[in-house]
C-alpha cells in the first residue's frame, strides 16, 4: 500500500508506460520502464491528481528539464 499521495503506484506507472507505447511524452523516444520516470501532467503543486489520468511517463533526461522550468 503507498501512503504517499504524491507517488504514483507501480500499477499506475506500468498502465502508463504501456499506454504510451514505452515512449518519452516529450522526446517521444523508446525507452525500458526501468529508465522512464512517472509525472504529473498536471502540476501537483497546480492542483494535479496523483492518478493514471494525470500520470505520463518521460526519459530521466525530460523530466529533470520539464522540473527545471
Amino acid at each position: 500500500m503507498y501512503l504517499n499521495i504524491r507517488a504514483f503506484t507501480p500499477a499506475q506507472k506500468r498502465s502508463a508506460y504501456e499506454r504510451q507505447k514505452g515512449k518519452c511524452s516529450l522526446c517521444r523516444k523508446q525507452f525500458q520502464e526501468a529508465e522512464m520516470e512517472a509525472d504529473h501532467i498536471t502540476p501537483w503543486s497546480e492542483g494535479g491528481k496523483t492518478g493514471l489520468e494525470n500520470c505520463q511517463m518521460l526519459c530521466r533526461e525530460c523530466n529533470r528539464r520539464k522540473g527545471a522550468k
